[in-house]
């Protein structure tokens, strides 16, 4: 195949996959994006690229491009990822989707009408801890799964002010609204969709310098349209380390992940008939990466795997594994969760295929 060109906007979180793009064999790193006059510097002495902007829409008016990373604030992802699939280019985005239900609609309905890759590059489903739950499961080992739970858990308290002291996105972002890494792996594993949530919200004491009323912490309860039960807990303030936790239960085996830092690698398990009756424990690893890996940080196992689905979708005409459909459904059970915090009640969660 030729080499795709490709433009990199937001070079915070977007420097691990800058330093993917310009290593794949298939892509040609040609674009960096960025309103920080200091992040486009450094990204061009990291990469060697001189193609610079400071806003979008020229990254939009560029013919040469064929494909856009964004990596920007997660409030406009969906506006963002519309305007460049509009634009006639291919989309990775990072997580999530979007932040409204709007934004997922517009996302499905723009990669319907242009014809473009839209792809969310949620990296849960490729860690190898779920990964070996993916094999367990197509393997009928956990058999029909009726229960699941995660946690994620992240101190963003640094984030949420620049350093001029203004707020940054993260400082008024619910938990619930960055749902994916939690629901994500099941669904990209089943192909469930869920359909409706009931979320509560909670706080301790309110920290020094943020707003009182804060949520600490969010958990969500939803029901699956194959009749599972979830249960979702997010925090971006909390007395706890951080860290990551799914299991799944099925009627024929039941699967979790190590917590905090072991959860991209332990696997611990149990399927009916084992003896003793305790989980087994297995380490599990990514599979063999090229040596510009250690250019990347620590997201680079699967943002590699995920950069590489990217172009084989694009050049083979496939739909990517996490495509608009399947992004939406990752998405949208978050948003509906902050309707249901603010409302008080249960929430039906729209169906994007029906916007495809």
């Amino acid at each position: 195949m030729n080499q795709l060109n490709i433009a990199v906007v937001g070079l915070r979180f977007g420097r691990t996959w800058m330093n993917g793009f310009r290593n794949h064999p298939d892509c040609r790193l040609i674009h960096l994006c960025d309103i920080d006059a200091a992040a486009l510097e450094r990204g061009v002495s990291e990469s060697g690229v001189t193609a610079t902007s400071s806003h979008l829409d020229a990254v939009l008016a560029d013919s040469d491009i064929d494909a856009v990373a964004l990596f920007t604030p997660a409030p406009l992802h969906g506006e963002q990822s519309t305007a460049v699939l509009r634009a006639g280019k291919h989309v990775l985005s990072a997580v999530p989707a979007a932040t409204t239900e709007a934004g997922c609609r517009d996302i499905v309905v723009a990669a319907r009408e242009s014809g473009c890759t839209y792809m969310m590059a949620e990296n849960w489903p490729y860690e190898p801890s779920i990964l070996k739950a993916q094999t367990m499961y197509a393997e009928g080992k956990l058999g029909t799964l009726f229960y699941a739970e995660a946690e994620y858990l992240h101190h963003t308290e640094s984030l949420w002010y620049k350093p001029d002291g203004t707020p940054t996105w993260r400082h008024t972002l619910a938990p619930l609204l960055y749902p994916t890494h939690g629901i994500g792996p099941y669904l990209h594993m089943t192909g469930d969709r869920f359909v409706e949530v009931t979320a509560h919200a909670v706080s301790g004491q309110t920290p020094p310098g943020s707003d009182p009323g804060r949520s600490w912490l969010e958990v969500a309860i939803m029901r699956s349209e194959k009749g599972l039960v979830f249960k979702l807990l997010n925090t971006f303030c909390n007395a706890h380390p951080g860290g990551h936790y799914l299991s799944f239960y099925g009627d024929k085996g039941s699967f979790e992940t190590g917590r905090g830092k072991k959860a991209r690698s332990l696997a611990t398990y149990w399927t009916i008939g084992d003896t003793p009756r305790e989980m087994a424990a297995e380490t599990c690893e990514y599979p063999p990466l090229p040596n510009y890996v250690q250019d990347m940080g620590a997201h680079a196992g699967p943002a590699i795997s995920i950069i590489d689905d990217f172009v084989k979708s694009i050049a083979n005409g496939s739909p990517p594994p996490i495509g608009p459909v399947l992004s939406s459904n990752m998405t949208l059970p978050g948003v509906c969760a902050a309707e249901s915090i603010r409302a008080g009640r249960t929430i039906k969660i729209p169906d994007p295929i029906e916007w495809w």
